[in-house]
């Protein structure tokens, strides 16, 4: 396997022995996207989102780089990593864990479908993860929609 490979595997279907967070934020997401269209933002608020709001960070598709910039950083997820990419791009990430973000990202984007993926978290290689990519429509009256993707890490006990 190559190191990418090895960081991040994708999976189709979340396995019963996932974290129950995660089962319930991906149940959320699938109730929502209904007859093939997006959740909105409205639909992912803050207070729909309370069981899980530590647990996530908002990337916004930024169509003139081509890339998605992280505008919100769950706290929990900066607890598991030591780290705060808040303002950083997708790319930014990939480049230096040598990881595909922004590849597992464009697929959300481009599918409308979640993304599941078991990963190493970068900076702790001891630590495993379940990664959630859920593609979110913010629809801004008068403008041109603009897709955002939920990320969501679940720590793994192994």
């Amino acid at each position: 396997m190559s190191g990418i490979e090895e960081k991040e595997v994708p999976q189709d279907v979340l396995g019963d022995d996932a974290p129950a967070k995660a089962h319930g934020l991906l149940a959320f997401w699938k109730s929502h996207a209904i007859a093939g269209n997006l959740p909105t933002r409205d639909d992912f608020s803050p207070d729909h989102l309370a069981p899980w709001i530590e647990d996530i960070s908002i990337y916004e598709y930024v169509p003139d780089k081509d890339d998605f910039q992280i505008l919100l950083e769950g706290e929990n997820i900066v607890a598991l990593t030591g780290e705060d990419w808040r303002g950083a791009f997708a790319r930014e990430i990939d480049c230096h864990y040598s990881t595909s973000l922004h590849a597992a990202m464009t697929t959300a984007r481009v599918t409308g479908a979640p993304q599941i993926h078991h990963l190493q978290i970068f900076q702790k290689e001891w630590q495993s993860g379940l990664r959630l990519l859920l593609p979110v429509t913010l629809q801004k009256s008068g403008k041109e929609d603009v897709l955002q993707v939920f990320l969501a890490i679940f720590p793994i006990d192994e």
